[in-house]
């Protein structure tokens, strides 16, 4: 199936063919060569976004791997102490605050459990240190590759990095696909100047008219686009929410967006570009109610809205 700038790139390149047996035509503000531009400009900038979505599924791999380690050694390395601290050990109490997070339920909570593992390991490589005769800072392997805290602190840093990198490569990809769209938007409108000023100059009947009518695609109007259901709306331990969305739904449309609105705001005055099923947002504030809704839209005017799902933090 096309995607919707090849329909209209097809569309373009006829209309440069057939404009090319009157090379003195023109319409107000659009050249033969103008409209070449435009037309040209479809296939370079398609393959611009694709390129910043290849570029984004890299940044999610790299970054699911680094958190992965994370989880991992947020999980052993406060299992590993517990087992070598005395049960009357000052630094026991660190522990209970350090297993009162889920390392699993979302990145946030990944970090958070590192963060407060981190001083506590350092603590045990202080104590180890003064005792006598001292003992080796304490480690673990990961895959085979041996971690000390030092690795682990590093690590940390690795992931909010990677956080940054995958948001700065969702920017890329919206902005690529919005130079896309407003290249489409366009090269569509000036097809269809071009087209009815043509039929208007060489009417049916003339050479000219007769090659723009049977060589030119029209269409028979862009499909307006379907809504886009929200299935589920699912608050997590870090209160940000997990939005599921109908895999079906959004049909033909060219921009979907999840937003949402808090308490005392008049409109939905948030937005993120929809780019899976499943979008996870926030953290918010705890015990508030978020409301969600998706907006889709192509070339038609106006927007397409789905039933509002809200769900407190």
């Amino acid at each position: 199936m096309n995607e919707y700038w090849e329909i209209t790139h097809e569309r373009a390149v006829a209309t440069q063919a057939v404009w090319g047996m009157q090379l003195a035509f023109e319409l107000h503000n659009l050249t033969r060569t103008q409209h070449g531009t435009l037309t040209d400009s479809l296939p370079v900038l398609a393959q611009a976004r694709d390129n910043k979505e290849n570029d984004l599924t890299e940044a999610l791999a790299a970054k699911h791997d680094v958190f992965a380690k994370l989880e991992n050694l947020a999980i052993r390395v406060p299992g590993l102490i517990d087992g070598l601290l005395d049960d009357d050990d000052d630094l026991k109490e660190q522990l209970d605050a350090i297993y009162g997070i889920d390392p699993a339920s979302s990145e946030n909570s990944t970090l958070r459990r590192c963060r407060q593992t981190l001083p506590l390991w350092t603590d045990v490589n202080t104590a180890r240190a003064a005792a006598v005769p001292p003992k080796p800072p304490l480690t673990l392997d990961y895959l085979g590759v041996t971690v000390t805290v030092a690795d682990f602190s590093a690590t940390i840093d690795l992931a909010i990095a990677k956080q940054k990198t995958e948001a700065e490569k969702q920017r890329d990809v919206t902005n690529s696909k919005s130079a896309l769209r407003t290249a489409d938007r366009k090269t569509d409108r000036a097809n269809k100047r071009w087209y009815k000023a043509w039929l208007t100059a060489f009417p049916v009947g003339t050479p000219e008219g007769d090659a723009a009518a049977s060589q030119i695609p029209t269409e028979q109007g862009t499909a307006q686009a379907q809504v886009l259901l929200i299935l589920s709306a699912t608050a997590q331990p870090d209160h940000s929410v997990i939005v599921a969305l109908d895999p079906a739904g959004g049909l033909h449309a060219t921009t979907k967006e999840l937003q949402y609105q808090l308490p005392g705001e008049p409109e939905f005055g948030h937005s993120t570009p929809i780019t899976a099923n499943q979008m996870t947002v926030g953290p918010f504030a705890a015990g508030i109610t978020v409301s969600f809704r998706t907006r889709v839209s192509n070339s038609n005017p106006g927007f397409v809205t789905s039933p509002v799902v809200a769900v407190i933090a």
